[in-house]
């Protein structure tokens, strides 16, 4: 083994370091069985300082990786698809609060799946390959960080399973932390108690400690000095002055305030305050106002979160468990198939449900192979007007599918079988209000739009968000349902979706660089236990189970079952028969690959005419059953009459009255109507004998 391989032999890593995107200040060639990632880390100096640290992680799966080449007319990668997004948000949550708080350099880290093999899953080797690529550069990233995937495969907890584990399992999260302890979560589960999910985490963070420990041996080696830039200002003084300036005096004013339109008021005098102290000074000596700004910002979400520890009550009165004021409503979309109108506090979700056919299901090529069920969506807009803002309205951001999959896996193990309910479902989250928690929001508003449209969920589901807080003079203090204000100056964003029994979704991202104890957690989840069943509570008063019966508006759907080696006479020579019964009848038919049949339409005539013909292609004809038929040849033995495009009977000379069995060819022209009956059906000749009616 060279001195720049390092192997893990117990988990199967490989890393290899300085062969491949040497320019890069740091990369790895990482290895875990046959699949392949490549990790880069680059910097560069800030221009224009943004006011936040200007990280950014992309994340790529190109299908070359598992020798196949992209479906679709353009037969290359264009935009990232939604898992790329997640696991590129994750990488970033991890990350984002382990660099230096005077480090501002632009920092990208890139991370591309090479090779992938169906065992090792990419997804979770992906952090660990950002964080070696981070820790082997000059870039001053605090410390290394390891990742765990934790399942339950027959009945036991699995650290970092293989794929076939992963898919079986009814309990997936993914847990992201350093040596001291864990710095983000983010999963969905079978309403496992808060109990088994605080188990489940330390597990994790035990398979997190060695691959710590195994970079930390890497670093020692490899030994490449970090370099922290020389900042444009004094950072120490400044950081006295804007404390200084923020006395209890001028803060206490925002702890009287009730609403968000107060609140900023509040802080505009306290910026103003700033402004008339120091603006003039900054302006003369050119110091970098940015960057100022950001310390005012940092100092006074401290001070804010001393004052919240030492007085025990919040910015807006409330206590650290109450939960904001909830109205909801229902059934306000008239011609929509279920909707809802979730509003808390500040924050309002407009759930919109609509059920179609599974040819409106979403269609997933994933990179690992096997079925991805596209069965259900759920979308999450969040318009500039949500927030009093004028922005451009564009394509849904990294943020926006980032909270639409959090929501949307809370339903995971809540929604009903493809097999009792074969619609594809789709929930439109338009978030109208925000204040913090709009994710867990548009939970609440897609659950009473699912009971609103007669969607049978197994349970209810409720989210709340919590944070966490902690000044020098203080323990940690736990918030419940954190106002956006509050979230941004916390120590732990933590989201909490479930019904009654259990955790059904969870998302946690922890900016606070120490480790945090285990009963920190018990306390949290305790009490975001609480304010759910509250927030449930408040849904149940409204409607408490879903609608006997669905929409008008919903198509109706009828299944049945034909024998496998019939589709092919139903779908026809490239799709001919079956496109043909949609277009006549104004239907949408599935057919599956074991015989099931769906077909989807309008009550009335058409529907029926579209299942006869089904059934009829398939061979399910029951003697007794009339047609309207139309005479396609004449024979000297006989009329042939199609009963349905694309299936004839025989109708006998020996039926047609007598006096018209010479003259039948003027008689019963072809293309004329005819109605007729079946006499008897031979299944297996598949022959039809018909009579007159």
């Amino acid at each position: 083994m060279s001195k720049n391989t390092f192997e893990l032999p117990k988990f199967g890593y490989k890393a290899r370091f300085n062969t491949v995107a040497r320019q890069a200040d740091g990369s790895v060639w990482f290895q875990q069985g046959g699949t392949v990632i490549v990790a880069t880390a680059t910097s560069a100096p800030t221009r224009d300082f943004p006011g936040f640290f200007p990280l950014s992680v992309d994340y790529r799966e190109p299908f070359a990786a598992a020798g196949k080449i992209p479906g679709g007319f353009f037969k290359r990668e264009g935009k990232s698809t939604d898992k790329e997004v997640l696991t590129s948000r994750v990488i970033d949550r991890a990350l984002r609060p382990l660099f230096p708080k005077d480090y501002f350099d632009q920092v990208q880290v890139c991370v591309t799946l090479c090779s992938v093999d169906k065992e090792n899953s990419p997804h979770t080797l992906a952090v660990l390959a950002a964080s070696l690529a981070l820790v082997t550069s000059k870039i001053p990233l605090l410390e290394p960080v390891g990742v765990a995937e934790i399942a339950r495969f027959e009945g036991k907890w699995v650290a970092n399973p293989n794929h076939e584990q992963s898919f079986e399992s009814d309990v997936k999260i993914l847990v992201v932390g350093t040596k001291e302890g864990i710095c983000m979560v983010e999963g969905s589960t079978n309403e496992i108690s808060e109990a088994e999910f605080l188990d489940a985490l330390f597990l994790g963070h035990e398979t997190i400690k060695e691959q710590v420990a195994w970079q930390e041996t890497i670093v020692k080696e490899i030994g490449i000095p970090k370099v922290l830039p020389a900042l444009p200002l004094d950072w120490d003084a400044w950081e006295k002055k804007c404390s200084d300036l923020l006395t209890d005096d001028l803060l206490l004013p925002i702890f009287k305030t009730r609403t968000k339109q107060e609140r900023n008021q509040v802080m505009d005098v306290i910026k103003k305050a700033f402004e008339e102290k120091y603006g003039k000074a900054i302006e003369e000596q050119g110091e970098p106002r940015s960057i100022i700004d950001y310390i005012f910002d940092t100092q006074l979400k401290e001070r804010i979160t001393a004052v919240i520890c030492e007085q025990g009550k919040r910015v807006d009165g409330r206590s650290y468990e109450d939960v904001r004021d909830i109205s909801i409503e229902v059934g306000l979309l008239p011609f929509t198939h279920g909707s809802s109108l979730f509003t808390r506090g500040s924050t309002q979700s407009l759930g919109t449900l609509t059920l179609g056919s599974g040819q409106d299901e979403q269609k997933i090529e994933d990179i690992m192979g096997g079925e991805v069920d596209g069965s259900f969506m759920l979308h999450y807009n969040f318009p500039p007007f949500s927030v009093g803002e004028v922005k451009p309205l564009r394509p849904p951001s990294r943020r926006e599918v980032g909270h639409g999959h959090l929501a949307g896996s809370a339903f995971k193990y809540v929604l009903p079988s493809k097999e009792s309910f074969p619609y594809t479902i789709r929930i439109v989250s338009d978030i109208l209000e925000s204040d913090g928690s709009s994710s867990m929001a548009t939970v609440c508003s897609a659950t009473m739009a699912f009971l609103d449209g007669g969607v049978p969920i197994k349970d209810m589901v409720g989210g709340v968000a919590m944070g966490l807080l902690k000044s020098e003079k203080s323990d940690f203090t736990v918030l419940t349902d954190i106002s956006g204000f509050e979230d941004a100056f916390g120590l732990m964003d933590f989201k909490v979706a479930g019904t009654e029994n259990g955790i059904t979704a969870i998302q946690m991202d922890i900016k606070y660089k120490g480790g945090l104890p285990r009963q920190v957690f018990e306390k949290a989840l305790a009490q975001a236990k609480v304010g759910r069943i509250h927030i449930l509570a408040e849904m149940k008063k409204v409607m408490s189970k879903p609608k006997a019966e669905l929409s008008a508006l919903v198509p109706q759907v009828e299944s049945f079952k034909i024998k496998s080696d019939k589709i092919g006479a139903v779908i026809g020579t490239g799709g001919k028969v079956i496109k043909e019964i949609i277009e006549k009848t104004g239907t949408s038919i599935d057919i599956e690959g074991d015989g099931i049949v769906r077909i989807f339409g309008q009550p009335g005539p058409d529907m029926q005419k579209a299942v006869r013909w089904v059934k009829t292609l398939a061979g399910q004809i029951e003697a007794g059953t009339i047609f309207d038929g139309v005479v396609k040849r004449v024979a000297e033995f006989g009329l042939f009459v199609e009963l349905v495009p694309g299936k004839e009977g025989l109708l006998h000379v020996s039926a047609i009255p007598r006096e018209k069995q010479r003259t039948m060819s003027q008689d019963y022209p072809i293309d004329s109507a005819l109605k007729v009956q079946v006499v008897e059906y031979d299944a297996e000749l598949d022959r039809v004998r018909l009579k007159i009616v």
